[in-house]
């Protein structure tokens, strides 16, 4: 599918999000994945030599007629994750510059993800929250409930103030381990905190994944009138002249969420900045690479014998 096509602005004029979710991801992809780890599944991969504690199992009795030597089969695995999409429904989601706003955008991406590994056979969750948890969906490779959660999804929006601590730090509490976590928000909140509880689930052996959702006017500050900012979550106002405030915002801006990815990357937590005026696929792409690397990651002590969930 050619990019232009799911271009954001044209599909947030889309209302059924399930039918958006679905167009967009059988356009980029089809097909279930597959890691590079050794199992037990119905492809192949190699011989390796039997050594003393191998599972006796996986030996190939009709090579060692041939060869006299023993050796064991390994096996392409397919692995099925547990994936649950963490989506911030705060006040500040709901800015737009243009269509579409930072939630709307947030929503179709979060609706593409769970397609998606509905699709690869994965079992995919959401839990919403502002101040509150707004949604809560345990992770499910159902076909109807996925409907169900997509249904929920199209009514939520954003509202409030947001507490990402406290769902982080329930999420730690509810989850089982070895899963993956996706934290879809704009970042907008002192982030020390959020960060020990993302920290929090990597020690709990979660993969976790922060995407950043941005609008391209926070990320230029384009203003060339005075203006009257609100802050949507403290009804605070502040009339400014853009041109004495931009550079002071942006160097703050920089500095804020670089220290955030640096934050991140130390502690093995991939991060991706999104503007809402790039097509899905490059979001969709990022994750599909991030999932790739984390196979592999997970894969560099063979096994031999067994299918393995994640």
């Amino acid at each position: 599918m050619h990019a232009d096509f799911i271009d954001p602005k044209q599909l947030a004029r889309v209302a059924d999000l399930a039918l958006l979710a679905r167009t967009v991801v059988d356009g980029f992809m089809s097909g279930v994945h597959r890691s590079p780890n050794t199992g037990a599944s119905i492809e192949f991969a190699q011989y390796r030599p039997y050594t003393q504690g191998d599972d006796p199992r996986f030996l190939d009795w009709r090579l060692f007629a041939r060869t006299d030597r023993l050796h064991l089969k390994q096996f392409h695995e397919e692995t099925n994750m547990r994936c649950t999409l963490l989506l911030d429904c705060s006040a500040s989601m709901g800015y737009g510059s243009r269509e579409p706003n930072k939630f709307d955008y947030a929503r179709m991406l979060c609706a593409c993800l769970l397609t998606l590994l509905r699709n690869q056979g994965d079992a995919a969750g959401l839990t919403a929250y502002h101040r509150d948890l707004a949604l809560r969906f345990p992770a499910t490779n159902d076909i109807r409930r996925t409907r169900t959660l997509l249904a929920e999804l199209a009514r939520l929006e954003p509202d409030e103030r947001t507490d990402t601590p406290a769902a982080l730090r329930y999420l730690g509490d509810a989850l089982k381990p070895r899963g993956m976590v996706v934290l879809v928000t704009d970042l907008l909140y002192p982030i020390e905190e959020a960060v020990d509880h993302l920290k929090s689930l990597r020690a709990r052996r979660h993969d976790v994944v922060v995407l950043q959702i941005s609008d391209p006017a926070e990320r230029d500050f384009p203003f060339e009138r005075a203006v009257t900012l609100v802050d949507v979550e403290s009804s605070r106002e502040r009339f400014v002249a853009p041109e004495a405030v931009r550079a002071g915002y942006l160097e703050n801006r920089r500095r804020h969420f670089d220290t955030i990815r640096r934050e991140c990357l130390a502690s093995e937590i991939d991060i991706a900045e999104l503007f809402t005026d790039a097509p899905l696929d490059h979001a969709l792409r990022f994750f599909l690479n991030h999932r790739r690397r984390a196979l592999m990651t997970g894969g560099r002590r063979q096994r031999t014998g067994g299918r393995r969930a994640r």
